[in-house]
């Protein structure tokens, strides 16, 4: 079945016009109802998977083929559309999630609906990549095991290329005690959990490795409860970027055993690393000369591959399977207000999509990569 460049754009703004927020379970399923319902057309076997954030879609068809990933939720509320509606300017598509990663999921569509039918795959649609895949990570991880390859069909960077590296990510929330007391009257008495919260921001600071790829980043800070006390409590949320995992075991072993600048509070960090380091294992660099090599007789154009800060179901599966992430559509803004997407990569960026899964196919054939 042919996808020409109308049907594409149709089906795209389709999905960009159903608001899908994360934790908007109806918002995610209808984007994947939408999406079964082309491929139940297509024979493909379709299935639904409940969760408390909405389905996981799986569409599958034989045994033993390529995995491919995507997901249905968006960073957008509901009502974005009001502000942000889709636009199609020829050469650009726009709209909430357009780019991260509804085209992503029609470019993956339109490749696997192309496939001969004797070519297996197994393509997951999750719910809530956005917000660290808790409810899928293990349906992930479980399709992963023995897969000869997995696609993943977030956005892709710059020129096209690939995203062959992604930081592992850390979400920590750190909790401090003090000691109230009136801070005209009786400072003397008080221990500032604000202070004590200062000193930590700056100590956490001291950990970055700009070398290694090491961030840390205190996004959210509270505490106290007017100006005239002493504050008796504060916290603050922070996000941790690794890319390998020696820097997340030294990270995560570092805030179990933090220093502590007033012994009157009490300091307590919580979390850990939701996703780990993903890497270009030597089978993942094999599949990516692989794509280089397909990509350059697509378009005359090189293939690059980058390492970048962001995370996605790519870093769960990299330890699992040769991974190649950033397969999806091509343009800027993922998560802004300019988000938009590239059009004139379409055809050849769903192309290299099924030119990938009918390789894994033949490999298995044949026994080699």
């Amino acid at each position: 079945m042919t996808w020409d460049d109308g049907r594409l754009k149709r089906l795209v703004k389709d999905l960009v016009c159903m608001e899908s927020p994360s934790f908007d379970a109806e918002g995610v399923e209808q984007v994947e109802l939408r999406l079964a319902e082309e491929m139940d057309a297509q024979g493909a076997e379709c299935l639904f998977y409940p969760t408390d954030r909405g389905p996981v879609l799986e569409v599958r068809r034989g045994q033993g083929g390529a995995l491919l990933l995507g997901h249905a939720d968006t960073v957008w509320p509901r009502s974005t559309l009001q502000k942000m509606p889709f636009g199609d300017a020829g050469g650009v598509l726009s709209g909430p999630g357009v780019l991260d990663m509804k085209a992503g999921l029609v470019y993956t569509l339109a490749a696997v609906s192309q496939l001969d039918t004797e070519v297996p795959f197994d393509w997951l649609v999750t719910p809530d990549e956005e917000v660290g895949s808790e409810a899928s990570r293990t349906l992930i991880e479980d399709r992963a095991h023995g897969a000869p390859v997995v696609l993943v069909a977030e956005p892709g960077a710059a020129g096209g290329a690939l995203k062959i590296g992604r930081a592992g990510v850390g979400n920590f929330l750190l909790e401090i005690v003090g000691i109230q007391s009136h801070a005209g009257l009786d400072p003397e008495a008080g221990a500032s959990a604000i202070r004590e919260l200062a000193q930590q921001i700056l100590w956490l600071g001291s950990l970055e490795n700009h070398l290694l790829g090491t961030t840390v980043n205190v996004g959210v800070v509270e505490g106290g409860s007017r100006p005239n006390v002493i504050a008796g409590q504060a916290k603050a949320q922070i996000d941790i970027r690794v890319r390998t995992s020696k820097e997340m075991e030294r990270m995560q072993e570092t805030l179990n055993h933090p220093p502590h600048f007033d012994a009157r509070t009490s300091i307590h960090y919580v979390g850990g690393f939701s996703r780990p380091p993903m890497d270009l294992r030597p089978e993942a660099a094999r599949w990516f000369d692989v794509a280089a090599d397909i990509w350059q007789g697509l378009t005359g154009a090189r293939l690059d591959g980058l390492n970048v800060g962001g995370a996605s179901d790519g870093n769960f599966t990299a330890a699992l399977a040769p991974t190649l992430d950033g397969l999806g559509a091509v343009g800027q803004g993922a998560h802004a207000v300019h988000e938009q997407v590239q059009w004139d990569y379409t055809q050849p960026r769903i192309q290299l999509i099924r030119s990938l899964v009918e390789q894994a196919f033949r490999n298995g054939q044949e026994g080699t990569l």
